[in-house]
């Protein structure tokens, strides 16, 4: 018994020391903050709950997100544990629903370290069920006893089957009902999307509701992930520093972009170059885009995929309307940059590469404009254009309008080509519930 426990104690020790599994559940205010857990040392960001250790929840909850959080808690294996990266006021209550969280300041990778180490050791019991074990009736329902009934009908075991549906040949296939978000990693966070899907093409599409929407007593919104650009909008700020944030959320953006393709290594080093950028980086940004624009691999993963008409992506503006050979851009007529050399960098094709390729060279521009501008100051007045699109009172939300045209973008995609298509929007579904608190005007 002495010998067996010696080597459990040993097995802890080296448990502790391992990188620590986490997976993240970002509420308002929590964008920033899920991006910098994957740039921690001896922090891997997982993609599904089962492979995870720690629930790090970042921002606050809403009631609309408790549901889904509570899910995701209890598909944790034991032990388990949920660490909070509150960034803001507001959440307290909802975040009880979830047990006994671990609040620490963002960031903190050291608190994520001794909560896995007491955790492994067994130091630190491992969290309860959040929700209660309701099993579905089976058991002797059905002429069969298994839940069944007829061909497919019935719950067997516990488990509906999925309906028939017509496919474009004319045949009926089954055709799985499911939802997918608001915390599913390729997607952004907040977005839901409930699908149709024969094997891995998906049918049918329509957007659920926006869970990051206020309910009374919900946690205030914010920071948003244009929260700069926002405050850049009505106070005199130099032209560097809204070209620098210009660059690096292009380029935090890519990286992402970068994860999803299964180059998670090459993402996570674009990532520490946004994280450093200053006015001399630009040559550091063409190479890299030099390097991936050059990749036929990365290229063939995007090229062709979801074609934006014209109508639609004027309407977004930005770096989308852009990528679609469309050069609107209201840093054109904004007398900051008067004398700067500025136009918008375009693309013809409007697909996915085209996008990826426009936020990469527009990354590259902002930081030569942010050098190039010295300590010029853009003054509040005129349109200031967003690393989404123009943010003007009133005006359309970008990822407002690009959300709701994904049912026609995404009908007939393969699983992969849609996932990849989402995230070449750059969607931000929280920016979508700010708007709708204030009547559709960003302030």
């Amino acid at each position: 018994m002495a010998g067996a426990g010696a080597r459990v104690g040993l097995i802890a020790r080296l448990a502790a020391r391992a990188d620590i599994p986490v997976f993240p559940v970002v509420g308002v205010g929590g964008r920033a903050a899920a991006r910098s857990l994957g740039l921690l040392d001896g922090v891997r960001v997982v993609d599904h709950p089962r492979a995870a250790t720690l629930l790090v929840v970042t921002g606050r909850p809403t009631r609309a997100l408790l549901p889904p959080l509570l899910s995701l808690h209890d598909q944790l294996p034991t032990p388990r544990a949920t660490v909070w990266w509150r960034g803001g006021p507001g959440g307290e209550e909802l975040m009880a629903a979830v047990g006994p969280a671990v609040v620490c300041p963002t960031g903190d990778g050291g608190a994520l370290r001794a909560v896995f180490a007491d955790l492994v050791s067994g130091a630190r019991a491992s969290d309860p069920a959040a929700l209660p074990d309701i099993e579905t009736a089976w058991r002797g329902v059905g002429p069969y006893g298994q839940g069944g009934t007829g061909m497919t009908g019935g719950n067997p075991y516990g488990r509906p089957l999925p309906a028939r549906a017509p496919d474009p040949d004319g045949l009926e296939l089954d055709q799985l009902q499911l939802q997918v978000g608001p915390a599913f990693p390729p997607l952004p966070p907040g977005l839901v999307l409930d699908l149709g899907v024969q094997g891995d093409v998906i049918r049918t599409v329509a957007v659920g509701a926006n869970p990051l929407t206020r309910w009374p007593d919900d946690p205030p919104l914010g920071p948003l992930d244009s929260q700069s650009f926002l405050d850049a909008a009505g106070t005199p700020t130099s032209v560097a520093t809204i070209e620098l944030a210009r660059a690096r959320h292009h380029l935090r953006w890519v990286a992402g972009a970068l994860g999803l393709h299964g180059l998670g290594a090459r993402g996570r080093a674009v990532a520490g170059l946004a994280e450093a950028l200053d006015g001399g980086s630009g040559p550091a940004i063409g190479a890299l885009a030099g390097r991936l624009l050059g990749s036929r691999s990365l290229r063939s993963t995007m090229v062709g995929l979801t074609v934006l008409s014209g109508e639609d992506a004027r309407a977004a503006g930005g770096p989308v309307a852009r990528a679609t050979g469309i050069a609107v851009d209201a840093r054109t007529d904004d007398a900051g940059y008067a004398g700067l050399g500025f136009e918008p960098v375009v693309h013809d094709e409007g697909d996915a590469w085209a996008r990826f390729g426009q936020r990469l060279l527009e990354a590259e521009q902002a930081v030569e404009l942010a050098r190039s501008s010295g300590d010029r100051v853009r003054q509040p007045g005129p349109t200031l254009e967003g690393p989404r699109g123009p943010l003007a009172p009133g005006g359309t939300v970008t990822s407002a309008w690009l959300a709701g045209v994904l049912p026609t973008l995404l009908a007939g995609a393969e699983w992969g080509d849609a996932m990849t298509a989402v995230v070449s929007l750059d969607l931000d579904l929280e920016e979508v519930a700010a708007a709708d608190e204030t009547a559709g005007a960003i302030r």
